[in-house]
């Protein structure tokens, strides 16, 4: 361990037995990760590796513990669940594929349909989904309307579609909250790829780089880029802020909040319902009268959001939907009456309910109950789940896989941790059952099913579990150790090296993953592994005052006087080596390109001791680029386009460079 990642011993065997002394019956710990670990082509692994730790130690299902991802904005989790993903529809079902056995509904949901879990419910959620989509036009005898929607023919994700984009294949882009001209990886080369678009539309804050790149990227600048060669056309629409608009965030505990309108935005700024809404109904106009097979899922889309004129009798924006409407939607109803649906366990696979997204259902349970918007704490001395602050999916439960939280008999671990525990005198006997789940969560389990029940042998869904299995979504009920099937790059996770590294790989030949992502292609040069001319490793990362790419936080002049410009940080170790004194500038250097920057000297960053040599580590924040406030070095100029091979990550957090005096 010491020699493949430069941890020294004794630091790692505090940390071991810190984990180990919070881990057990009366103690819970953990694991809280970001970009630190996704940013890798192994990224999935190292958090598989933390899943099975967790799983070992008795840590999962419990108050306290299990696996937090500490995601960049404030509703990542709401954009994965109600999906901007390219692979997954609502509720992490997978997108109806061109490359698997999808050609119909009926193969489809035998592909994808798990019979002995929670997933034996696919039928349901996914015709309901369907129904979601075209309404009244989705029947039975069409397969609720199954051929008119989209399938995936590959990877979609960002980094394959810029190269698409480079090379002629996508022509035109929606920008909407992203700025690729900075966030993209090997930015000069996604900057170019815009530069090949028909159109592109970008609609956000501020203008951003993505939409000034044409007259004032670096490249432009500089001459290599000339605007005349140019012929994207490019449309920016101002983007309302959050307090300008109703809505709702989902964090990382799968919390969801509603946050109400504070005020109308400004001129022509909207919110993204209002330009989404407003250009479907446009477009579904264009299409009006067509008789071409490939138009109706277009033409059939419901797509009825108008707003009641009470929602917007206190605004100057009339025709802003109705994010209500759109709740219920995702919440589901009975098709035939509207009746809101109290939760995902009332959906059917028979057309009769229409619900957007599964795991959300509950939420909206009446046109009164709006479950986001309540804000009751526990009282104090309460067991501090806070049931009634905000709703958390799915059926507002707080743990998943809350059975763990008890032993296999029932009754909690411990006092101290009780969470929810089996009560043999609460049962109906009107309904046969010998007692009842209960505690201070929602049981994420069969109510009425006693920790003894025996699993059915001919069972389908639950009925196929015992009545000590907490794992619900899994086929056996049981947490797993092995993965077999979902990862690409193998059932237990190992340690490779990144793409670009100083040192071979001290624990296998095999120097990293044999099925990662990578475009070998004159413009995106990866160095060799130990290259001299790159010596160093390179992390990106952000700071506490900035947001990403900037966009909205370089613009406003109180942050951007916090952090006013783009730093380098390298030890003083690293710094006496070339010669650099504290605040000189420096030029850092990669296979992909170079920028400049302010050295900052500091022992944050300590050389490491990794397969026998010193490597040292410079980091660099990336909230940089040329708009706004404050202006800078576009720091992804330097970094590549490698991806992990399960879900396209990049590898922003480690790659070589070298530095210099500028």
């Amino acid at each position: 361990m010491e020699e493949v990642t430069g941890c020294p011993r004794d630091r790692f065997i505090q940390v071991a037995e810190a984990l180990l002394a919070n881990s057990g019956a009366d103690r819970t710990s953990a694991f809280c990760y970001a970009v630190g670990w996704t940013q890798h082509t192994y990224g999935v692994q190292m958090i598989g590796c933390c899943a099975m730790l967790q799983l070992l130690l008795g840590n999962m299902g419990r108050p306290g513990g299990g696996v937090l991802a500490l995601r960049g904005h404030a509703t990542i989790q709401g954009s994965t669940d109600v999906p901007t993903l390219y692979h997954s529809i609502h509720g992490y079902m997978p997108a109806p594929s061109a490359l698997r056995k999808h050609n119909t509904l009926e193969e489809y949901l035998k592909t994808e349909t798990l019979p002995k879990s929670y997933w034996a419910n696919m039928p349901k959620f996914m015709v309901s989904y369907l129904k979601s989509m075209w309404g009244d036009a989705a029947t039975p005898d069409n397969q609720f309307g199954y051929d008119w929607h989209p399938r995936i023919t590959g990877d979609h994700s960002h980094m394959p579609m810029m190269q698409a984009m480079m090379d002629g294949r996508v022509q035109g882009m929606f920008a909407m909250g992203q700025n690729p001209a900075v966030g993209g990886q090997n930015a000069i080369f996604q900057r170019k790829a815009l530069a090949k678009l028909k159109w592109l539309v970008v609609k956000d804050n501020f203008e951003t780089e993505t939409a000034a790149f044409w007259y004032n990227a670096p490249e432009v600048k500089n001459g290599e880029v000339k605007v005349e060669d140019i012929q994207t056309e490019i449309f920016f629409f101002p983007s309302a802020q959050v307090a300008e608009m109703d809505g709702s965030y989902t964090n990382t505990q799968r919390l969801i909040k509603w946050h109400h309108k504070a005020v109308d935005p400004p001129v022509d700024c909207r919110s993204d319902p209002w330009f989404t809404y407003h250009l479907g109904k446009r477009l579904k106009q264009l299409y009006a009268g067509s008789t071409e097979p490939r138009d109706q899922g277009f033409l059939n889309l419901t797509w009825d959001f108008e707003p009641e004129p009470e929602e917007v009798a206190h605004s100057r924006i009339k025709d802003e939907p109705s994010v209500r409407k759109v709740m219920k939607e995702i919440n589901g109803y009975e098709t035939t009456t509207g009746t809101h649906l109290p939760g995902f366990s009332a959906l059917k696979d028979d057309g009769s309910t229409t619900c957007a997204s599964w795991i959300y259902s509950g939420i909206f349970p009446a046109p009164d109950k709006n479950l986001a918007e309540s804000r009751e704490p526990d009282q104090p001395g309460g067991p501090g789940t806070n049931l009634k602050w905000g709703y958390s999916w799915p059926a507002n439960r707080r743990v998943l896989y809350n059975r763990a939280s008890a032993r296999p008999d029932g009754q909690p671990w411990s006092e101290r941790k009780k969470w929810i525990w089996w009560d043999p005198t609460k049962g109906d006997p009107t309904k046969n059952e010998t007692g009842k789940w209960v505690g201070h969560d929602v049981p994420d389990f069969p109510g009425a099913k006693a920790p003894d029940a025996k699993p059915k042998p001919d069972g389908v869904g639950l009925d196929a579990h015992s009545g000590a299995d907490p794992f619900i979504m899994k086929a056996d009920g049981k947490g797993w150790l092995f993965t077999p099937t979902g990862l690409v790059d193998g059932p237990l996770p190992t340690h490779y090296e990144p793409v670009e590294s100083p040192v071979v790989n001290p624990l296998y030949a095999q120097q990293n993953s044999p099925v990662i992502k990578r475009w070998d292609r004159p413009d995106n040069v990866v160095a060799a592994t130990g290259d001299p001319a790159f010596p160093y490793v390179l992390s990106t990362y952000r700071l506490t005052e900035h947001h990403l790419s900037g966009v909205m936080s370089r613009w406003l002049p109180w942050l951007a006087e916090l952090q006013p410009e783009l730093f380098a940080e390298i030890s003083p170790e690293l710094a006496a080596e070339r010669g650099i004194e504290n605040t000189e500038l420096v030029r850092i250097i990669t296979p992909r390109g170079q920028i400049t920057a302010k050295a900052l000297v500091t022992r944050r960053q300590q050389p490491l001791q990794v397969a026998g040599k010193t490597i040292h580590h410079v980091g660099l924040p990336w909230h940089w680029g040329y708009q706004g406030v404050v202006t800078g070095a576009v720091v992804n100029d330097l970094s590549s386009l490698i991806g992990d091979p399960n879900v396209s990550m990049h590898e922003g957090k480690s790659f070589v460079c070298n530095v210099e005096k500028a």
